[in-house]
């Protein structure tokens, strides 16, 4: 059952010094390995997503900035099953094939390091502690199947 639950997750990558960041920056900088992935900036609000083939380019334009490099996570690509439905987007109904997308929002804050499995302690040795921990909402969208962008107040989405 675990399992089950597994694969319905995705690979989210941060392009860091850990070892699961320099994985990601093998993967992102190799034309046919990033064929699988995003690029996504660290905000909300749509837009400013890298895909695929195009993403080794986007990273030399980065060129040796490591602070811009930090900004920006690498997630494997979410294929959902499309269907043909009609939505009502920019002022007139459209017809085709549609995607849904379910966003889920959450709130963690903690003080003193962070309190995950992997043991991690602050500057002072101290185990982190977590001081709130909730769901704070959701979005459930549908957009065009070919989008690449997502983003509701962007107009891409519904």
């Amino acid at each position: 059952m675990i399992e089950r639950i597994r694969n319905t997750f995705t690979a989210i990558y941060p392009l860091d010094d850990t070892p699961e960041g320099q994985h990601a920056v093998r993967l992102a900088t190799d034309p046919k390995d990033s064929e699988g992935y995003v690029l996504k900036p660290q905000r909300e609000g749509g837009g400013n997503n890298v895909y695929g083939a195009k993403i080794p380019e986007f990273l030399r334009g980065l060129g040796d900035d490591q602070q811009k490099l930090r900004s920006y996570i690498l997630m494997e690509l979410i294929k959902p099953p499309t269907l043909r439905n009609s939505i009502f987007r920019n002022g007139e109904v459209q017809s085709g094939e549609v995607i849904g997308e379910l966003g889920v929002y959450g709130v963690c804050l903690w003080r003193n390091g962070n309190d995950d499995a992997g043991g991690r302690k602050d500057r002072e040795g101290k185990d982190g502690e977590i001081v709130e921990n909730w769901e704070a909402g959701f979005l459930l969208r549908t957009k065009g199947s070919n989008s690449e962008e997502g983003g509701v107040a962007a107009g891409f989405g519904a």
